[in-house]
């Protein structure tokens, strides 16, 4: 038998061509058909006395197939150890050629795993930071969660709209006298509305609608409120325009905010420095977390860029199918329209290639640091065990950089 090996364009795909002679393929061709002797059965003939001329005769196609693939079984496993190939996985056979008088020829395409040689791992120059946690982040943690217990009664007569009410209230806006609804017809929610309901907060409608509404009475009105549009994220005949809106609040639900104590009592702790006392707590761990995850990604990047090299193209589409998965669920959630990914087709998946062929590049780094370190851990499951090996090295990697 002989072996030719030649890489494709990527290193990690090569074409091994193995040929065997007559001799050499005898005996697996006699066994498919000694197995062909003992089954076949043709009209006149008892089963297992059929003569072989017949058999040949009435099984020629049949006999070629089983034969192929009973030398391919045969010798596929012995042409992959004599090259010394760490083969991942068998991409496809070509060109395979077979006659009991001249031997076998096939080109099998094998993934083989990638060789590089390790980065430089220990002593990185990963920046360290403090964990920090401002007082500014508690207080503003804590003023959510009054908001969240906010209690809401009907406005009082001669009482104005103040931040976070919910206000009742008609609008209509116009572009040059126009009325944005014969202009934007199809953009209902801007153009004109009677008994909206809005609270005045960032980022629950208009922002200068929002502003204006404050300070205003039930009843009363208000005319040429402007709205600029911005030019990137606006209907086509409103992008860069300044609109003219009039107001009048119908009626209005007063937010009212618990004191301390009573932010307390609805919080279920014992008083507001335990609550403070709480949050503080939960954000520094958050915080440590996301620190911990900047180092990780630090030393990632520094990985990456001390070593390149080309990785099996089967792994890279499995992993870059898998991102796309993800990120159809997530578009799916933001409502992202078909038109938009349909426009950006392109880009999606050119970056869910590159993304891909990062992370199995980086898996290999990992896993070879693992190996080299004898890093284990206990966990039965192959995938998650890689993960978890994965994991660890980077933790390891992180506690060997430099000071």
């Amino acid at each position: 038998m002989k072996v030719e090996q030649k890489a494709e364009k990527n290193p990690c795909v090569i074409s091994l061509t193995v040929k065997a002679d007559a001799e050499e393929i005898k005996g697996e061709a006699r066994k498919v058909l000694n197995t062909f002797i003992r089954e076949a059965q043709i009209p006149g003939f008892r089963k297992g006395k059929v003569p072989v001329e017949l058999i040949r005769k009435n099984f020629e196609k049949e006999l070629q197939q089983e034969t192929q693939g009973a030398c391919f079984r045969a010798f596929y496993p012995k042409a992959v150890e004599e090259s010394k190939l760490k083969v991942l996985a068998l991409e496809g056979v070509t060109e395979m050629k077979l006659n009991e008088a001249d031997g076998m020829e096939f080109t099998a395409l094998v993934e083989v795993r990638p060789e590089y040689k390790l980065p430089k791992y220990k002593g990185l120059a990963i920046e360290q930071k403090e964990a920090k946690v401002e007082e500014a982040a508690v207080e503003e943690q804590l003023e959510s969660m009054r908001k969240m217990f906010a209690k809401y009664e009907d406005g009082k007569e001669g009482e104005a709209v103040g931040d976070g009410d919910f206000v009742q209230f008609d609008y209509k806006g116009t572009l040059d006298g126009q009325p944005l609804s014969e202009i934007v017809p199809d953009q209902k929610a801007i153009c004109e509305a009677t008994g909206f309901w809005a609270q005045v907060e960032e980022g629950r409608f208009l922002p200068e609608i929002l502003e204006a509404l404050k300070g205003m009475k039930a009843g009363e009105e208000k005319k040429d409120v402007t709205v600029k549009f911005p030019k990137d994220a606006a209907p086509e005949p409103l992008k860069g325009k300044k609109v003219s809106y009039e107001l009048k609040v119908s009626m209005f639900r007063k937010r009212s905010l618990p004191d301390d104590a009573g932010l307390a009592e609805a919080a279920k702790v014992e008083s507001v420095e335990k609550l403070r006392a709480d949050i503080r707590e939960r954000l520094e761990k958050q915080a440590t977390e996301a620190e911990i995850n900047r180092r990780r990604d630090q030393a990632i990047e520094l990985l990456l860029k001390k070593v390149d090299f080309d990785v099996p193209p089967s792994l890279v589409q499995r992993q870059a199918e898998m991102y796309l998965g993800q990120l159809a669920q997530q578009m799916q959630y933001a409502g992202v329209t078909n038109e938009y990914i349909e426009q950006n087709r392109e880009k999606i998946l050119k970056d869910a290639g590159e993304r891909a062929e990062k992370q199995v590049r980086l898996s290999y780094i990992l896993l070879d640091i693992a190996d080299a370190e004898k890093i284990e851990v206990d966990e039965k499951d192959e995938n998650k065990k890689d993960q978890a090996r994965a994991e660890k090295t980077l933790d390891f990697i992180l506690e060997q950089a430099k000071k």
